[in-house]
Formats: structure tokens, sequence, C-alpha cells
């Protein structure tokens, strides 16, 4: 009983410790953790999973174009992209 109460106070410290450096200093913000919006993860070319297909997609169909392939003949369903996604 009492290394389970420990480990709860261990655990609950650590999480005000983190808390203090979020919501009590000036100035920052809660990291962006949206794949989509951060901009690390962009400047690493790490994109989300639905901007990297719509991309993909749009790149084949502009290659099939190329060779006077009609994309629709296809059967390909992209009905949920648009030209970009949001975010991307």
């Amino acid at each position: 009983m009492e290394v389970v109460l420990l480990a709860i106070g261990v655990v609950g410290v650590s999480f005000l410790a983190l808390g203090v450096n979020i919501f009590f200093v000036k100035g920052r913000n809660f990291p962006e953790t949206e794949v989509g919006k951060n901009k690390t993860m962009r400047s690493m070319g790490i994109y989300c999973v639905k901007c990297e297909e719509g991309r993909k997609y749009r790149e084949t169909k502009r290659k099939l174009a190329a060779k006077h392939i009609n994309p629709s003949n296809l059967k390909l369903d992209i009905s949920s992209f648009g030209e970009s996604a949001p975010g991307c």
C-alpha cells in the first residue's frame, strides 16, 4: 500500500512540475501536437496522412494525364480529397 501511495505521489509531482513550465511561465503556449500544424515536423518533411495521400493522388493524376490516361477509368475513390486538406 505504501508503494502505491509513493508512486501516486511521484507521478503527481511530475505532472505538477511539467505543468508549471507550460501553464505558469508567461509567453509559453501548450505545445502543438497535431502533425499537420506542427512547424518542426513540417520542416523535417513529415505531414499528416491525409495531406500526403492527397499530394500523392495529385502527382499520380498529373502523371496519368501526361500519358493521356483518364484517371476516372481507374475506379479510384478519392472523394474525400480536395485540392488540399485543411492544415496542409
